[in-house]
């Protein structure tokens, strides 16, 4: 029974269920949510046994108890048959009426301040909607229609917020985890853009700046970005070369062929999410990751048959998912990165997910010292970054770099990087 009106037609066949429902609705009016209890007194025996079968309890213990919780009687909504209807819904239905409604400021105020105390972690954007400033009428019209409801989106907010991801994940895998439903966080959605509401609020750099909403989708996915979230997007891809990908049914033929071509394989992310393995098309059993796609380019001219992957100096969702189906597989993976507080922050990021079965390759100070171009100078917010992770296996690394205060680009010593792969790959 998961259909409202079947629930309504249920309850209204119950003795008892009716004067039961008016005290409900009276006790959730004044504590303004799903709390406290109502007293049974009143109640004729066959109203008692109607309430005890909905409980699954005999009408002893319940006149023992003598009262019913609104806590408790929600969560017997949340089993079969009713599978997940919530009181407050169930209420308004039944009564047709919408409840819990904030119409004054002072009430909405009152609100939001009860919401700060609960939920920390959305405490300065709760503060924001306290002011009731033009630009979140919007927001305001929300807690006005069901205080409710929008009660139930600040928790999948603050889940949000507290599960945050560390590397870049499809909206709809994050939003299957907070909510159950993998379309709930679309910006399309109420929920979608208050959750674009509160990163943005995030992002301020002060309390008196406005929160400022992306215009358009292109800016929606940039703000998704910064906190590692992607929409299921063709452009979201993966560069790769001599490696071999398996599905469900065995090899695919695609990473096969481009691997007996020599070809380079751009792949998007609706097609990697379809492998189960990934690995290296060479016995080494080894996968480069290079960051600069131009020494990417110089390499593979070099070394044709070196299994590598290009990352373009950014994280994709659909590059984790192939290092995902590369450790899964066994195999070993690389970073090959410009000596940057980005490049740094970026093998770190990939040390970090991968302890076990990723390093770096020729990022060490002596190849540093040789690849470091001496007219750029690293200012004091480039080596702040530097701190982002602490790794004692860069660490003398990156002391060098802030004592010298200089960036370095392995394009500058390409061929020393070429020949010694060769040694390895051309045999």
């Amino acid at each position: 029974m998961t259909d409202l009106n079947e629930a309504i037609q249920f309850f209204e066949s119950q003795p008892g269920m009716d004067k039961l429902f008016k005290l409900l609705r009276d006790e959730l009016l004044t504590h303004r949510r799903i709390k406290g209890h109502v007293k049974l007194d009143g109640f004729s025996l066959i109203e008692l046994e109607s309430i005890a079968h909905f409980f699954q309890v005999s009408i002893d213990s319940l006149k023992i108890k003598g009262r019913v919780d609104l806590e408790a009687f929600n969560r017997k909504l949340d089993s079969p048959p009713f599978n997940g209807i919530d009181l407050t819904q169930l209420l308004e239905a039944y009564f047709d009426e919408k409840l819990l409604t904030l119409s004054t400021k002072e009430e909405r105020s009152l609100y939001l301040k009860r919401l700060e105390k609960e939920f920390s972690l959305l405490k300065d954007w709760l503060a924001y909607l306290r002011t009731h400033s033009r630009d979140v009428r919007w927001i305001h019209d929300m807690i006005e229609e069901s205080s409710h409801q929008f009660e139930q989106h600040v928790l999948y907010l603050s889940e949000g917020i507290r599960l945050l991801p560390s590397r870049p994940i499809r909206l709809s895998v994050f939003s299957q985890i907070i909510t159950l439903d993998a379309d709930a966080f679309q910006p399309s959605s109420p929920l979608g853009k208050l959750w674009l509401h509160v990163l943005a609020e995030t992002k301020r750099l002060h309390a008196i700046e406005p929160i400022r909403l992306p215009e358009n989708r292109k800016n929606e996915d940039k703000l998704l970005k910064e906190f590692n979230l992607f929409r299921e997007d063709i452009s979201d891809s993966v560069t790769v070369a001599n490696l071999f990908a398996e599905t469900q049914t065995g090899y695919h033929p695609m990473w096969e062929a481009a691997v007996h071509s020599r070809s380079v394989l751009t792949v998007p992310l609706r097609e990697v999410i379809k492998l189960t393995a990934v690995y290296p098309a060479h016995e080494t059993g080894i996968v480069y990751v290079v960051d600069d796609p131009e020494l990417f380019t110089r390499i593979l001219d070099e070394v044709p048959s070196i299994p590598m992957i290009c990352t373009k100096e950014e994280w994709t969702c659909a590059i984790w998912e192939v290092f995902d189906r590369i450790e899964d597989s066994g195999f070993n993976i690389r970073f090959i990165g410009n000596f940057t507080p980005e490049g740094i922050v970026r093998a770190e990021e990939l040390l970090l997910h991968y302890p076990t079965q990723s390093s770096t390759w020729r990022m060490d100070i002596p190849t540093y010292l040789k690849s470091r171009n001496l007219n750029e100078y690293l200012s004091d917010k480039d080596c702040e970054l530097l701190d982002k992770h602490h790794l004692d296996y860069l660490a003398c690394l990156k002391d060098e770099m802030r004592d010298r205060r200089q960036a370095g680009y392995l394009m500058n010593v390409a061929d020393d990087l070429i020949n010694e792969l060769k040694t390895y790959y051309n045999k």
